[in-house]
């Protein structure tokens, strides 16, 4: 079963879609607190900002950063089973503020993401 996810930056939206889930560590400026609900904001979801600027610009990097982000997520659930959860109701949009290329954390992200949707198979997350 294929789930979408889709990474949407937030200067290009002017108002959220409904059940967004906002991953930026900082409140977009500008946005009203009523733009997504409060349980939407995941501001610790994304890897570290030091682990973010030890593996920019350097693309070798990119396996390493994603077992070490990956194994922080593995024991940390709380901080993405909302995510998993809202996949189990259809497409899962990620707002954030950088550039989600290739080797972004966004893009680990939606691997991470991705992997356990598949590993959980439909079976319902716990809350």
């Amino acid at each position: 079963m294929g789930i979408e996810i889709r990474l949407m930056q937030v200067e290009d939206c002017r108002k959220p879609p409904v059940g967004a889930f906002l991953i930026d560590s900082k409140w977009p400026a500008g946005w009203p607190r009523a733009a997504i609900a409060a349980d939407h904001w995941l501001p610790r979801v994304l890897p570290t900002p030091e682990l973010v600027a030890w593996m920019r610009y350097q693309p070798l990097r990119w396996p390493t950063f994603c077992e070490v982000y990956w194994s922080d997520m593995g024991s940390n659930p709380l901080r993405w089973q909302p995510l998993l959860r809202a996949m189990q109701q259809g497409t899962l949009v990620l707002l954030h503020a950088g550039e989600a290329d290739e080797h972004s954390p966004e893009r680990a992200l939606v691997l991470f993401l991705q992997a356990r949707y598949r590993e959980w198979d439909g079976a319902p997350v716990a809350a």
